[in-house]
């Protein structure tokens, strides 16, 4: 199981799935459009850009490998209005983006509709209004049949609301949203793993998410004191304490990333052991479980 720390550190939301502009330009462009965390400080933050697989390459993969997609494994959109306080609301909207992502990769038609309905209306309670527009639900519905068309209109959804949390300057709504989107990919792909086995590819790509979470409590230290986030980062990082109990090798090479970019850096080779592996589901459901749990307005993530 094998993934690259890659020396090229350009910037990139955690399950932001396209570069923004037309149809055309997306068909060929690599680079994804930089999103930072930060608030009045962003200019100096900026200098700390990171590379992160998105969901979309994620569950391209996956899908590959995997087969069909789980519709069960999604999260019901029918509690979406019960999140009452900025981190249940954040962090689910990350949930809620991701399992669109997902929906669409697997062609699951009518449920990319629906989550892209919910994304809307959580939006709008987290100020991301002007990101969702009729016109934009509009095509998705006319192009239900059209997987790929539905990628492409996933994608400027969700490129606007990313966007406009960075130039907003909505830094712990960001990391909130980052978070909660890591872990609900990381869900997903356990639900394709039936029964645990090394060997398994499916298995590799969640090993590989290590370095992911390295990248995401990165940039959540960025807004460390910031009260809402702390809880979240400390169970991520209690994730992460699973991960630094994989044995590792490490080898020098260059090499192609996922993306098609050349890169140059370490390639890490991860051993994860049944019980390992058991141990980081059960902390990942863990917190996805609390984050996606409903609770009032005095709730607290």
């Amino acid at each position: 199981m094998c993934y690259r720390a890659s020396a090229i550190l350009c910037a990139s939301a955690l399950f932001l799935v396209s570069c923004g502009g037309n149809d055309a330009e997306r068909a060929t462009k690599d680079e994804p459009p930089a999103l930072l965390i930060g608030g009045e400080d962003t200019a100096v933050s900026a200098q700390q850009l990171y590379q992160m697989p998105t969901p979309n390459e994620l569950f391209s993969i996956v899908r590959e490998l995997g087969g069909g997609g789980h519709k069960n494994a999604l999260s019901p959109v029918q509690k979406a209005d019960r999140f009452a306080t900025l981190p249940g609301r954040a962090l689910n909207f990350g949930v809620y983006a991701t399992d669109m992502v997902y929906a669409s990769n697997f062609r699951l038609t009518s449920e990319v509709v629906r989550y892209y309905l919910t994304c809307r209306d959580l939006g709008d309670k987290l100020g991301l209004s002007s990101t969702f527009d009729a016109g934009i639900l509009q095509r998705l519905e006319k192009n239900l049949t059209h997987g790929d068309s539905l990628d492409v209109l996933a994608n400027d959804a969700y490129y606007n609301a990313y966007q406009k949390l960075q130039t907003e300057q909505m830094g712990t709504t960001l990391a909130l949203v980052l978070a909660g989107g890591w872990v609900e990919s990381v869900h997903l792909v356990m639900a394709h793993v039936d029964a645990f086995d090394a060997a398994s590819p499916l298995v590799a790509r969640i090993a590989e998410q290590k370095a992911s979470l390295e990248q995401l409590i990165d940039m959540m230290n960025t807004v460390q004191a910031d009260p809402v986030t702390a809880p979240v980062l400390t169970r991520l990082e209690a994730i992460r304490d699973v991960y630094d109990q994989l044995a590792i090798t490490r080898t020098s090479s260059p090499a192609t990333s996922p993306s098609g970019r050349m890169t140059l850096g370490d390639a890490e080779q991860i051993t994860i052991s049944a019980e390992k592996y058991q141990e980081l589901k059960n902390a990942v459901a863990a917190l996805r479980d609390t984050i996606t749990k409903a609770e009032d307005a005095s709730a607290k993530v």
